[in-house]
C-alpha cells in the first residue's frame, strides 16, 4: 500500500515539473507573481471551475508560499512553507489511498479525511510536516482536511 501511495505522489510530482500551461502563466501574471513558480498542479473543484491551480512560489529569503490561482481572480494563500517546495494535488480517492498508506506506517502520525469531489492539495510546510487542503462548498473556502508528520 505504501508503495502505491509513493507511486501516486511521484506521478503528481512529475506533473509539477512539466512545462507551465499558458493559462497558469497568465494567472501568475495577473496575480503579480514575479518569482518563478517552483511547483504546480491543477485543482479540480467541480465543473464550474476550470483553470484553477495550486502553486508553490519561493521567497527570496527562503521557503515560500502555497497559493491557489484562478479562484475568483485572486491568489489565495494556503500556507507558508520552510525548505524546498513539495506540493501535490490528488483526487479524493487518491487522497484516501494515501491516507491508508500513512496509517499503515509506524513512523507517520496523522492522516487525510477528504470530503466531497474537489481536489485535495497537500504540501510540506516544514521538512517533516505536511498539510492538506480541499475546497469546501459549505464554508466557501479552502479548509484543512489533513496533516501528518514523519
Amino acid at each position: 500500500m505504501v508503495a502505491v501511495c509513493v507511486a501516486a505522489a511521484l506521478a503528481n510530482a512529475a506533473g509539477a515539473a512539466a512545462a507551465m500551461p499558458p493559462d497558469l502563466a497568465a494567472l501568475a501574471g495577473a496575480a503579480r507573481i514575479t518569482a518563478s513558480i517552483s511547483r504546480w498542479c491543477p485543482v479540480r473543484a467541480g465543473v464550474e471551475r476550470a483553470g484553477v491551480y495550486a502553486v508553490a512560489v519561493p521567497l527570496p529569503s527562503g521557503g515560500g508560499r502555497f497559493l491557489v490561482l484562478g479562484w475568483h481572480d485572486q491568489a489565495i494563500e494556503l500556507a507558508r512553507f520552510v525548505g524546498p517546495a513539495d506540493l501535490s494535488c490528488y483526487t479524493p480517492a487518491e487522497a484516501r489511498q494515501l491516507d491508508g498508506g500513512l496509517r499503515e506506517t509506524q513512523t507517520v502520525l496523522g492522516g487525510i479525511k477528504p470530503e466531497g469531489s474537489s481536489s485535495v492539495i497537500c504540501g510540506f510546510v516544514e521538512p517533516t510536516s505536511a498539510v492538506c487542503w480541499q475546497y469546501s462548498a459549505t464554508v466557501r473556502a479552502f479548509v484543512t482536511v489533513g496533516r501528518w508528520t514523519t
